[in-house]
C-alpha cells in the first residue's frame, strides 16, 4: 500500500465510524419511539400528550422496525436485537392494530343461543361525503334501514327529522321508525340508540364539551338485561384551514408559515387528547357505579385501539370485538387523508361476538360497523 492509499484509508475510517454511529442512533431512536407509541395508553394525556401523538404513527414505526431489523441482520446482528426487542415489547399494540386468529374455526351459533345483530355508525349528521343521492334518497339512512340490525348505536344523530338538502326523506324516516320503534337520544350531544326491543333510558352525567357525550339505555332481551351505550368522544376540532395545511404537508409542500400553523394544530391535538382522557374517566366511573353484568358500548372514540381513553373505558371487564374476532388492519375513518381505526365496539357479560364486519359505504366520513353476537 503506497502513501496515498494509506492516507485515504486513514481518512475513511472516521467517516465509517460516524456513519455507523448515526445508523446505531437512528436504530435506537426508532426502537424507543416504537415502544413508547405502542404503550401510549400508560401515559395520561392530561399530563403527557406526546405519547398519544406518537401512537398515531405506530403502524409506520413498526414497519420501519421490521425493515431496519432485517437490514441489521446482515450488518450487525447485535444492533438487530434492539429492533426485535422493540417489536416484542409492542406485541399488544400489534394485536390491537392487526389482530389475527389463524387457528380459530368459523364461529357458529351454539344450541340454545340467541342471535343479536348490532350496528354502530357515525352518520356525519346524514351529510353525504360524496354528494351522491340515489333516487333522491340518503345513503346513510338506507344503510341503517337495510342493516338487519336489532340494535343501532348512532353518532352525530340527535333527532330523526326531514333534511331536504341531504335527501333524508319522510319515507326513510318512517321506515326507520317502523323497524326501530324504540329510540333514545341525547339531542344536544347527537348520540342515539335505535332498538327493536323495548328500552329504558339510563341517565349518565355528560362531559362539558358540547359535541361529545353518550346515550345509555337498558334493553331486556328475554331473560338478559343489557346496558347499551352509544359514545361520541371529543374530536380534534380541526377546521378547513388546518386540514389544508395537513394536505400541504402530506403533499410535500412546505411554506414559511408552517411552524406557526403547526403549533396551532399541535395545541388542538394536545387539548383533544386531554379532553378525551377526562371524558373516558368520567364514563368509566359511571359504568362502575351502574355495575351492569352485560354491557354493549360502541361509537366514535376519535382515538385508536390501545389508546388511553379506550383502555380506561374498557377497564378490567370490557373487551374489544375487533381485537377478539377481527382481522386487521381496519380503517373506520377515511376522510381528509386521515385513515384510522377510531370506531370501536366493546362488550362484556353474556354477549359473545361471532362476526365483525366493516361496511364499505362512504356516504359518511366513517364506515359503519356490523357485529353479530350470541346470547
Amino acid at each position: 500500500m503506497d502513501e496515498t492509499q494509506h492516507t485515504a484509508t486513514r481518512h475513511r475510517r472516521p467517516l465509517l465510524r460516524t456513519v455507523r454511529f448515526l445508523w446505531l442512533l437512528m436504530t435506537i431512536a426508532v426502537a424507543v419511539m416504537t415502544v413508547i407509541s405502542a404503550n401510549s395508553a400508560l401515559f395520561n394525556p392530561e399530563k403527557y400528550s406526546w405519547p398519544s401523538m406518537m401512537s398515531m404513527a405506530f403502524p409506520f414505526l413498526i414497519i420501519t422496525d421490521v425493515v431496519l431489523g432485517l437490514i441489521n441482520l446482515f450488518i450487525n446482528k447485535k444492533v438487530a436485537i434492539v429492533q426485535w426487542a422493540a417489536m416484542m415489547l409492542s406485541l399488544t399494540a400489534i394485536g390491537n392494530w392487526f389482530p389475527a386468529h389463524p387457528f380459530e374455526g368459523k364461529p357458529e351459533v351454539k344450541e340454545g343461543e340467541r342471535v343479536l345483530r348490532f350496528m354502530s355508525y357515525n352518520t356525519f349528521d346524514f351529510n353525504d361525503n360524496q354528494s351522491i343521492y340515489p333516487d333522491s334518497t340518503n345513503r346513510s339512512a338506507s344503510a341503517i334501514i337495510h342493516s338487519g340490525a336489532d340494535i343501532v348505536c348512532l353518532q352525530e344523530v340527535g333527532t330523526l327529522s326531514n333534511k331536504p338538502t341531504r335527501c333524508l326523506t319522510d319515507e326513510q324516516i318512517d321506515s326507520i321508525n317502523d323497524i326501530y320503534p324504540y329510540f333514545a337520544s341525547q339531542e344536544e350531544k347527537m348520540v342515539s340508540i335505535l332498538s327493536k326491543y323495548p328500552l329504558r333510558e339510563v341517565y349518565l352525567d355528560q362531559p362539558l364539551s358540547p359535541h361529545s357525550g353518550w346515550q345509555a339505555a337498558e334493553i331486556v332481551i328475554d331473560t338478559d338485561t343489557i346496558l347499551v351505550v352509544s359514545v361520541h368522544m371529543q374530536s380534534f376540532g380541526l377546521d378547513e384551514e388546518d386540514k389544508e395545511l395537513y394536505h400541504s404537508i402530506t403533499d410535500g409542500n412546505m411554506s414559511g408559515n408552517m411552524t406557526d400553523a403547526g403549533k396551532v394544530i399541535y395545541n388542538k391535538l394536545r387539548s383533544a387528547f386531554a379532553l378525551r382522557a377526562d371524558q373516558a374517566q368520567l364514563l368509566r366511573q359511571q359504568l362502575d357505579s351502574l355495575n351492569y353484568r352485560n354491557v354493549l358500548l360502541s361509537g366514535d372514540f376519535n382515538d385508536i385501539a390501545g389508546s388511553y381513553p379506550v383502555r380506561t373505558i374498557k377497564g378490567k371487564s370490557l373487551k374489544s370485538v375487533f381485537r377478539t374476532i377481527g382481522t386487521g388492519p381496519v380503517i373506520t375513518y377515511h376522510s381528509d387523508r386521515f385513515f384510522f381505526n377510531i370506531d370501536h365496539v366493546l362488550y362484556q357479560g353474556c354477549l359473545r361476538p361471532i362476526l365483525y364486519r366493516r361496511g364499505g359505504i362512504k356516504s359518511s366520513d366513517h364506515y359503519p360497523l356490523y357485529v353479530t353476537f350470541t346470547l
